[in-house]
């Protein structure tokens, strides 16, 4: 077994798998993670110059992701004004992707296990009803490729295409709560399970408590090495010169 194998076997056996975050994407016009993250140099130009306040810039809990602009679908999906990858100095949004219908920044995914449509389909197929059972249309009157990204079978059943660019109004607008019915696959994962790898949500602690520990580990640590060193004393080798106590102004 190779070791991306073995990787994925790992991920996939996760229990913390709900720290990841699937509805994370690039802005449109990204290219591969790898080189996106080789050329980003952090401007935030294309967060200035975005309308909708759709791209925000990764924090410090990130780590090697810090300062790079990134699309929460569920918070504010991107409405592909693509204005974005003319503004980068980089290139690392591709300044020749202008069409909308070029964009790939992920794939939407339906979970039928959730969402209204499906579950009114099979309940009415059984004859049974429960206070789920709505009609919703919502994702196919948001998205701007409607009845190319996203159409609806026997009227009524929402199905994702090869189309989808992965923008993500259709998972911002999904009236599910409190998980969303339709979700963002990243463009570049290799599954559901692994989506959002590079963005762990990294469950840090409040600052006070980190900052405690981290002062009475330094405290030991300066003890331990002032108890094994001479720093601080005066030296016990003979000198013909006189150690200057203070410095004059400092007192």
């Amino acid at each position: 077994m190779s070791i991306l194998e073995d990787l994925r076997k790992l991920l996939n056996n996760n229990p913390f798998k709900g720290y990841y975050q699937i509805n994370r994407l690039r802005p449109p016009g990204a290219v591969s993670e790898k080189r996106f993250m080789e050329l980003c140099i952090r401007c935030a130009r294309c967060i200035e110059v975005c309308p909708y306040d759709s791209i925000k810039r990764a924090d410090l809990y990130e780590r090697l992701q810090i300062g790079t602009p990134y699309v929460f679908a569920e918070g504010r999906a991107c409405y592909l004004c693509m204005k974005c990858p003319e503004v980068c100095p980089t290139k690392a949004l591709d300044p020749k992707v202008t069409d909308k219908k070029e964009v790939k920044m992920g794939k939407a995914v339906i979970d039928q296990e959730l969402c209204y449509n499906y579950i009114y389909y099979k309940e009415e197929k059984k004859g049974e009803v429960s206070g789920k059972a709505l009609l919703c249309s919502t994702c196919y009157n948001a998205c701007p490729l409607m009845d190319e990204a996203i159409v609806m079978e026997k009227f009524i059943l929402p199905v994702t295409t090869e189309k989808c660019v992965g923008c993500g109004i259709c998972t911002e607008k999904c009236p599910t709560k409190p998980e969303k019915a339709i979700n963002i696959i990243p463009e570049g994962m290799i599954n559901k399970q692994e989506a959002g790898f590079f963005y762990r949500k990294y469950n840090i602690k409040p600052a006070e408590e980190m900052d405690k520990k981290k002062i009475n580990k330094h405290k030991k640590t300066i003890e331990r090495k002032e108890s094994i060193s001479s720093f601080g004393s005066e030296p016990d080798f003979e000198y013909d010169f006189e150690i200057q106590k203070n410095i004059e102004g400092w007192d």
